[in-house]
């Protein structure tokens, strides 16, 4: 059976509104140029544990504690992945749920 496409009717009213008030605070996507993957590794809880620490006391993510990291080894880091790109109200609400 073949799929139906999506339809490109216009975007009624109620959106337009919802986008037009929309946080104008909150940067857009930056997509990177080179293209990225992910990293999934193992570490012991307690690594875990003090990363989470570090990344609260700076008000940052666990990411950018490890690209900080693996720059100061040495290793080239895109500027974009040594910054806190997490949506703002999406921190808030992980805040609120700890």
């Amino acid at each position: 059976m073949a799929k139906s496409l999506k339809s490109m009717a216009q975007p009624d009213a109620v959106a337009l509104r919802e986008l037009a008030a929309a946080d104008p605070s909150i940067p857009p996507a930056v997509m990177p140029s080179a293209g990225s993957e992910v990293v999934n590794f193992r570490v012991a809880s307690s690594v875990v544990d003090q990363l989470d620490a570090a990344a609260d006391a700076e008000g940052t993510t666990r990411k950018v504690i490890i690209t900080r990291a693996l720059a100061q080894a040495g290793f080239q880091i895109p500027q974009p992945d040594l910054e806190d790109r997490t949506p703002r109200r999406r921190r808030q609400l992980a805040r609120r749920a700890a």
